[in-house]
């Protein structure tokens, strides 16, 4: 059996008997990424595809990374974004897709590049399909103990109930 889970969760494992020992037995914990690991991960997917990050959105990126392993999810999607940007960009011409500090800023840097992605998304909805979309974000969300939002799942059927809307209604936001 293998378990994953983020380190801020390992307390909750006391409430399941015989579960902390078993942990404590066989744990391994991921290691941190390093400078170096980070900048591999930044360039070398572009690289794959034909494409390149330049070197200052690399240092850029390694720098608003920081230390903190829960910005990898942060990292992944603004690059993303970025690749979408450059891909359109070079798109009908000769040139390789090339990343860089412009795409960074146009996303909103690291801190905002998820969050303003949201706002996008949900601007393009319609205004029922925003309210819907509200409630179903609110029945995959649960607050815990100190204030700490994690993932509820939550079924098709349930978020139209919630909201008042048939499951059709509900499809089209989730898409």
């Amino acid at each position: 059996v293998v378990i994953t889970m983020r380190s801020d969760f390992l307390g909750e494992c006391a409430v399941f008997r015989g579960l902390p020992e078993a942990m404590n037995d066989s744990q391994y914990l991921t290691p941190r990424i390093s400078r170096e690991q980070c900048s591999l991960a930044i360039t070398g997917p572009a690289r794959v595809f034909g494409g390149s990050v330049s070197p200052p959105l690399v240092n850029q990126l390694l720098n608003d990374f920081g230390p903190d392993p829960d910005q990898l999810p942060l990292l992944q999607h603004a690059l993303m974004r970025m690749w979408d940007r450059a891909q359109a960009r070079s798109r009908g011409t000769a040139a390789a897709p090339l990343l860089d500090s412009d795409d960074y800023e146009a996303l909103g840097g690291l801190s905002h590049a998820l969050s303003n992605h949201a706002d996008e998304t949900l601007h393009d909805l319609s205004a029922p399909q925003q309210a819907i979309a509200e409630i179903m974000f609110r029945c995959l969300t649960e607050r815990s103990t100190g204030k700490r939002d994690t993932r509820a799942p939550a079924r098709l059927c349930d978020v139209a109930a919630v909201a008042g809307v048939s499951a059709d209604d509900v499809y089209p936001v989730v898409e």
